[in-house]
C-alpha cells in the first residue's frame, strides 16, 4: 500500500490553523482588519507630525538680514496721534459730493412715508 506511511487522524500545524479558522472567522478577517487600522493610525501620525516639522522648519528659517530687520532699534514706535496726522495730511476727496434725492419709482418695494397708514387699515377703522 502506498499511503501506509500516512496514519490516521494525526493533525499538522496547518490542520490545526484551518480548524480553528474554521471555528472562529474573526481571525481570518477582523483580526488583520483591525492591525490595519492601528498600523495606519500610527502611520499617519508620524506622517502628520513630519509634516509640522518641515513647515516649522521652513518657517524659521531666516537670514541674518531679515533678523535685522526685525530688531527693535530698526522699527518705528507707533504713536496714534502721529499716524493721526499723518492720514489727516493724506489728499483724500470726500468733502466733493452732493446729496442727489432717488427717484421712488426707482426702487419698487419701497414706500416714501413709513408712517401712513395702509388702505385696508383704514378701511377696517371707518367700518367699525
Amino acid at each position: 500500500m502506498v499511503f501506509a506511511n500516512k496514519s490516521y487522524g494525526v493533525a499538522t500545524p496547518a490542520d490545526k490553523f484551518a480548524q480553528s479558522i474554521k471555528r472562529k472567522p474573526v481571525l481570518l478577517f477582523g483580526l488583520p482588519f483591525l492591525l490595519t487600522i492601528v498600523a495606519g493610525s500610527f502611520a499617519l501620525s508620524e506622517l502628520t507630525a513630519t509634516k509640522y516639522n518641515v513647515h516649522d522648519n521652513r518657517t524659521k528659517a531666516m537670514t541674518k538680514e531679515e533678523g535685522l530687520k526685525l530688531s527693535a532699534k530698526s522699527r518705528r514706535k507707533l504713536d496714534l496721534q502721529e499716524e493721526y496726522w499723518r492720514l489727516q495730511a493724506q489728499d483724500v476727496d470726500d468733502d466733493d459730493w452732493e446729496i442727489k434725492r432717488v427717484d421712488s419709482q426707482a426702487a419698487p418695494g419701497v414706500t416714501t412715508s413709513p408712517t401712513a397708514p395702509s388702505a385696508s387699515a383704514s378701511t377696517t377703522a371707518t367700518s367699525s
